[in-house]
């Protein structure tokens, strides 16, 4: 019997050992969204702040709540990181060394053979959970005037679509990590790749991306310019 209460005991360990430790169950689950309206200069603190929903949601849903991982479907390990009141589970506002789900990034997740998020993404992470980690979306934040590869489509595929897309071959084969392959893929797929982004109705919901939600028409509008105008970079 004594060994038998070691053996379920040592098993009890192996498990906890394997999950994520769930630091901040927030007292909003509903994560009431701030609006801010950084196009128009107003306030320091409008003009500088990071916008959750268009910022960091898709850095998260991109590298790491993909289907196999992070996603409400899969839920690996008991996380998810597809929506503002999961990922805030493990973060904690204003303590960005408590916060798992940040720290956590570039060690031991995304996996080493998965894209990774760059420097410039995991500041954008720390700025947002020094600010207060707030679910905040931004209002007037691009420049529809500005539809090159280098500016700003480059960013948009690398926040929103290389978690999945930036690694060859790619998920689904679709690899859209440097300017000629998303060059390539997008003119063989006008039509379904602007229907795609659009969250188009006709197009089956588990096609549609990001996954994280449709992006700022602003920035579908980007997209469309870019593609007209012959995909310059």
């Amino acid at each position: 019997m004594k060994t038998n209460y070691i053996i379920l005991g040592f098993f009890a360990l192996l498990v906890a050992a394997c999950t994520h430790e769930i630091i901040n169950e927030p007292t909003n689950p509903n994560g009431e969204i701030i609006v801010v309206n950084p196009g128009t200069g107003g306030t320091a603190t409008n003009s500088d702040t990071i916008c959750f929903n268009t910022q960091v949601l898709p850095l998260y849903v991109s590298y790491c709540g993909s289907n196999g991982c992070h996603s409400a479907a899969s839920a690996e390990e008991g996380v998810v990181t597809v929506t503002y009141a999961s990922i805030m589970k493990g973060i904690r506002a204003k303590n960005p060394n408590r916060s798992e789900y940040y720290t956590i990034i570039g060690g031991e997740m995304p996996p080493r053979r998965s894209p990774q998020m760059s420097t410039e993404q995991k500041n954008i992470i720390l700025k947002w959970i020094n600010q207060g980690a707030l679910n905040t979306s931004c209002v007037n934040s691009c420049d529809t005037t500005k539809f090159t590869y280098n500016d700003p489509i480059k960013t948009i595929l690398s926040n929103s679509c290389n978690g999945c897309h930036g690694v060859k071959p790619g998920s689904g084969n679709v690899f859209l990590g440097d300017y000629a392959s998303a060059q390539a893929y997008i003119n063989a797929n006008k039509v379904n790749f602007l229907k795609v982004i659009n969250h188009d109705p006709t197009i089956a919901v588990s096609k549609r991306m990001p996954p994280s939600g449709k992006m700022q028409d602003c920035q579908i509008n980007q997209f469309a310019k870019w593609i007209n105008n012959g995909f310059p970079q």
